[in-house]
């Protein structure tokens, strides 16, 4: 039984009160002589009730949940409207002096070409980005980074795990256009 069931094996030989023997030593072996006295049994598979299997089944019925963060507070659709995302791509990338996280990217918005610090160095180094096309919030109020001016956002997605990536067109898009 060893092979198929190796816990199970393992209780019936402390029930028989035998040493579990090497497959090559069982056939010289003498496993159980006149008078060996044999161990307590005990059950080997408990009985699964009726209810345990339904508790079981209902939890397979249940969405997998993700460890994300809860969901923001509700907008209007007119805050949402407010937002301006385009279609940019990344023309250079350089690390943030004396930041690990920040990278400094210039965007081709197809509008105007800008500067944008965005948090992903710890999952893109700066020539891996480089032709990269991004979805940017262009309307983000500029902001100073480590002394860098950024004059937006770039979109990334984040799984449970905190990985990083672009979202992006899954199509060539034409740089400025409107994600909506």
């Amino acid at each position: 039984m060893e092979p198929f069931l190796p816990f199970t094996s393992k209780k019936l030989c402390g029930f028989l009160n035998i040493k579990q023997e090497k497959w090559s030593e069982l056939s010289n072996a003498n496993l159980i002589t006149t008078g060996h006295k044999i161990g307590k049994p005990e059950i080997l598979f408990a009985k699964i009730e009726d209810a345990k299997i339904e508790e079981q089944l209902e939890k397979l019925k249940q969405p997998a949940v993700k460890d994300h963060q809860p969901m923001k507070d509700e907008i209007t659709f007119e805050d949402f409207t407010k937002m301006d995302i385009r279609v940019g791509e990344i023309k250079t990338a350089e690390k943030v002096k004396k930041a690990d996280k920040l990278l400094k990217l210039t965007v081709d918005t197809g509008l105007d070409v800008r500067t944008v610090v965005s948090g992903i160095a710890e999952h893109y180094a700066p020539e891996d980005v480089i032709g990269q096309k991004v979805s940017i919030l262009m309307n983000l109020a500029p902001r100073k980074i480590r002394g860098v001016e950024s004059q937006g956002m770039i979109l990334m997605a984040e799984d449970s795990e905190g990985k990083l990536c672009f979202v992006s067109p899954t199509k060539e898009m034409e740089l400025g256009g409107e994600i909506r």
